[in-house]
């Protein structure tokens, strides 16, 4: 009897918990009705990342973001600011050195003020690498994020923040990958998501998905650059959000100025190129839970975004794009300083007419969404001011679902993994390489890898590769050089390559795997790729040029007669460039940022020098030693 009870009081406890929901999201249905000439249902919001607020040069990034707010937030009049991390430089007058300095935080926070008094919004911000130099940890007072930022004494880590409209919900979740402890540069690079701080935003994500229209994310790192402890997939824990903004890889010298990609979850990763460099920022628009945007330089005008029909490469499962079916009007927000002269309207190349104004930035225009229902189709406004400033925007938009693809190399940087990437290159490169001294060790006879050509060009190609292979051949036979080379690359792989003070006052040790400091070891993540450009910068470049040495002093063995500066073009030069290149990165690089520990203590790159000059003196010492294949030595 008593089970029964329990049994029905759950049952009409469920039954009306479903009631009420439904109940909620038809009322929430009649609240938000489909795209209309009216100015309902509709917000907006702007996006910089990448400030990069510096003591030492470009003096003019914070006077042109209290521009920018005078002059831009003031027109544009967003609900509220996201900054996505890199507030301040952090770095030394040599770029390599790298600390928080008191100076740079000040600055930014007086920005932000006069930004706030220039137009009363709220501003949110969250850390970037950067702004995490030499930052043990989130409550160390070498955390000026948590002091100067307009969040970080509130959230010196990740937060939520819900806005609230008439028609709905809409929470913004800021994710903070920043590792901590945060070593100085280079070593930050990557974001890590340890175990406390997903757990944290897994809750987050959880209480959005139960109360919001819509959730969003913001971060500075992409995606491809963190790695997470629990999957080494930031993607998963973010797959209930709609879309993702980041920066942190600025526009990659100008070679990507739009990195934008879908992925697999359905989220869509909108990367912003940086303020620092290109004065960027970003209009983002919610229209009847739709969302657009637009990423605009600094200065220009007219900004135009249409927001139905929303652009088709971003459109999202996650979004109720059947709106704009059964909508009524093209929407349009047009932002200027200057009063709007005309808004002209075409699709596919065909005149629709001139959009009229609504009330603030929105102009809309009748439309009949039937012509329109089947394949791509593209939709060009032209904004015309008084002041004669014209912007033209184009956009394609499809009402069946047809969806069109992302540039290739945008989806290839915002989609991998890059620390499995480089991590899996780094081993293939150590496997191939020993296994390749190991083969040739093993060989008696090098004339049997030999490549015989049947024309000219094959044979010309065959006596490339077969002088190489001899070479290298060569080297192996050197037991002692073969075992130099071999183990100095097991080493590069499982040693440690420096100990030195990562953070000020803190020493840590870094493995090509890892980077052990304050009890914590932090994923090697860049060092994998440091690794790779030792590997071919020099690991290969050794073992080559120490084949040709055994090989030369072989030939000129047999010549009673050398040219007085031979020798010296052909071996000195080319070894010393060598050398001279990696002392100068020796003492250079790892030393700069972190100290003179990193070169004693370093034997990676320090090691480099004397491997070099021990591999020249083997090479020279047993050279002749080696039995004679005579066919090969005068080839």
């Amino acid at each position: 009897m008593l089970s029964f009870f329990i049994k029905s009081t759950i049952f009409l406890l469920y039954s009306v918990a479903i009631t009420s929901s439904e109940s909620h999201d038809i009322e929430q249905r009649k609240q938000m009705s489909d795209p209309t000439s009216e100015l309902s249902n509709l917000f907006w919001f702007v996006q910089v990342t990448d400030i990069h607020i510096s003591k030492f040069f470009a003096f003019s990034r914070a006077p042109d973001l209290k521009k920018f707010c005078l002059t831009h937030l003031t027109n544009i009049r967003p609900d509220f600011v996201i900054v996505s991390g890199d507030l301040t430089d952090a770095k030394y007058a040599d770029t390599r050195g790298s600390k928080q300095f008191i100076e740079e935080w000040k600055l930014y926070q007086r920005t932000v003020n006069d930004c706030k008094q220039a137009y009363d919004t709220t501003w949110f911000d969250i850390k970037g690498n950067h702004d995490a130099f030499d930052v043990p940890g989130d409550f160390d007072k070498r955390n000026l994020f948590r002091k100067y930022s307009e969040q970080g004494w509130t959230h010196p880590s990740s937060y939520s923040f819900t806005h609230v409209k008439p028609y709905g919900n809409y929470t913004v979740i800021a994710m903070d990958a920043a590792p901590i402890p945060g070593p100085r540069r280079p070593f930050n690079f990557f974001g890590y998501m340890n175990k406390e701080r997903r757990m944290k935003l897994q809750d987050l994500s959880q209480q959005a998905m139960n109360s919001s229209n819509m959730t969003l994310w913001f971060g500075h790192y992409t995606t491809s650059l963190i790695v997470d402890a629990e999957e080494n997939n930031i993607r998963n824990l973010m797959k209930d959000a709609a879309y993702y903004l980041c920066g942190h890889l600025h526009t990659l010298n100008g070679l990507l100025t739009r990195m934008y990609t879908r992925h697999n979850t359905g989220t869509i990763e909108l990367e912003l190129g940086d303020w620092r460099d290109n004065r960027l920022y970003r209009v983002l628009a919610i229209d009847n839970d739709m969302l657009s945007f637009t990423d605009v330089k600094y200065g220009e005008w007219p900004v135009v975004l249409i927001t139905n029909p929303k652009d088709a490469l971003f459109t999202s499962s996650k979004e109720p794009t059947y709106r704009m079916k059964n909508s009524t009007y093209i929407r349009i927000l047009v932002f200027s300083t200057a009063k709007i002269q005309s808004v002209d309207v075409h699709i596919d190349d065909k005149w629709i007419g001139l959009a009229h104004h609504v009330r603030g930035p929105l102009y809309a225009l009748k439309w009949n969404p039937a012509s329109y229902l089947h394949g791509l189709h593209t939709i060009k406004v032209t904004v015309q001011d008084s002041v004669n400033m014209l912007k033209t925007v184009k956009q394609d938009f499809s009402l069946d679902g047809t969806v069109t693809s992302f540039p290739f190399l945008a989806k290839m940087v915002l989609t991998n993994n890059i620390y499995n990437l480089t991590q899996c290159i780094f081993w293939m490169l150590i496997l191939i390489y020993i296994v390749l001294l190991l083969m040739l060790r093993l060989l008696n006879n090098i004339q049997v890898m030999f490549i015989q050509g049947q024309n000219v060009i094959t044979r010309n190609v065959g006596h490339f590769i077969n002088i190489w292979l001899l070479r290298l051949w060569l080297v192996t036979k050197i037991k002692s050089l073969y075992w130099l080379f071999t183990l100095f690359t097991l080493y590069v792989a499982i040693g440690p390559w420096f100990i030195a003070d990562v953070l000020e006052g803190e020493v840590g040790v870094l493995f090509v795997w890892g980077l052990y400091v304050k009890g914590t070891l932090l994923p090697g993540c860049l060092a994998y790729l440091y690794g790779i450009f030792h590997i071919v910068l020099f690991n290969i470049p050794l073992l080559l040029m120490t084949g040709y040495i055994i090989h030369y002093t072989r030939q000129m063995s047999q010549k009673h007669h050398i040219p007085r500066f031979h020798k010296l073009k052909h071996i000195y030069i080319p070894f010393l460039s060598l050398v001279i290149v990696n002392t100068l990165i020796a003492i250079t690089e790892f030393p700069a940022a972190y100290g003179s520990k990193a070169m004693i203590l370093g034997p990676v790159r320090t090691g480099s020098i004397f491997v070099s000059f021990v591999a020249y003196h083997l090479a020279q010492k047993h050279a002749l030693a080696i039995p004679a294949f005579h066919k090969v030595d005068k080839d």
